[in-house]
C-alpha cells in the first residue's frame, strides 16, 4: 500500500467512526475511476454546511498535523 493510499484509508476511517459525510477527491480518486495517475496527497471533501465548519477543523486539527 502506498503512502498516499494509506493517508486515504485513515481519512476514511477517521470520518467513518464520528459518523461525517465525505467525499475522497483529487489522485486517489482518479485512480479508483480512471487512468492511473501520480498522486503526492489524498485529498478529501468533508460535507460540514456553511457556517458549522469550525468544530470539523478543531477536531480534525487534533489528530492530523498542520502543513502550509
Amino acid at each position: 500500500m502506498t503512502p498516499q493510499v494509506a493517508a486515504g484509508v485513515e481519512l476514511q476511517q477517521f470520518f467513518l467512526v464520528r459518523d461525517w459525510r465525505f467525499c475522497i477527491i483529487g489522485g486517489l480518486a482518479v485512480q479508483r475511476w480512471s487512468e492511473p495517475r501520480q498522486t503526492r496527497d489524498a485529498d478529501a471533501t468533508l460535507l460540514t454546511g456553511f457556517g458549522s465548519e469550525e468544530p470539523f477543523v478543531d477536531e480534525l486539527l487534533l489528530i492530523f498535523e498542520s502543513r502550509s
